[in-house]
């Protein structure tokens, strides 16, 4: 099964995220390049949460000055991203499905013991990657971007409703949600100042 893991994982990607790749990276360039301001004063924003929204991750993006350094009454702006408007459609679950019978079908692979009474495909049995692999992505164009611009701001990749952890995307760590956030930077050799 690990083979054919492998197959929806490339299918997944050429597919869904590779065509994505340059509209988002640009996103993150223009962020990191100041196109937006996210405040009125000039404070330097060296701290950034990346947030997608949790049940379409590659649907809507936005970016914030990070809560824990920044104050949020502060901000005036957020960097939105609405993948919609560069004529990308959110894909669903069917279309994920029929991706992955496809990718199956092509392998000769039997798959009616996962299809439920209404001939709709699980396929959570033998492929759980979609998050893993929009996750890595989104660390993926945010390198990208950081190598595009130079730019020393730190990242963190979190959903829309807060349940899907934290990532530092610099280092692609996965945050553990009881480590201080001051900690883990300082852990890391950053020291950032803290807005009172």
């Amino acid at each position: 099964m690990k083979k054919i893991e492998t197959k929806i994982d490339e299918a997944f990607k050429n597919t869904f995220l590779l065509p994505r790749e340059k509209t988002v990276t640009q996103f993150l360039v223009d962020v990191l390049s100041s196109k937006y301001q996210f405040r009125e004063d000039d404070k330097k924003i060296e701290v950034i949460s990346l947030y997608y929204y949790a049940s379409s991750p590659l649907s809507f993006l936005f970016v914030l000055p990070h809560y824990e350094y920044y104050s949020p009454d502060k901000t005036i702006q957020m960097a939105e991203l609405h993948l919609k408007e560069h004529s990308f459609e959110d894909y669903s679950y069917m279309e994920v499905e029929e991706l992955c019978k496809r990718v199956l079908d092509e392998n000769n692979i039997d798959y009616s013991p996962y299809l439920n009474a209404y001939n709709q495909l699980d396929y959570a049995h033998y492929w759980e990657n979609q998050f893993g692999l929009e996750s890595a992505f989104l660390m993926h164009c945010w390198r990208n971007a950081k190598e595009q611009t130079q730019s020393k701001t730190i990242g963190f990749l979190e959903s829309s409703d807060g349940a899907g952890g934290v990532f530092d995307m610099d280092n692609g760590f996965d945050v553990p949600f009881d480590v201080d956030m001051d900690e883990y930077l300082r852990s890391h050799g950053f020291v950032i100042e803290k807005e009172s």
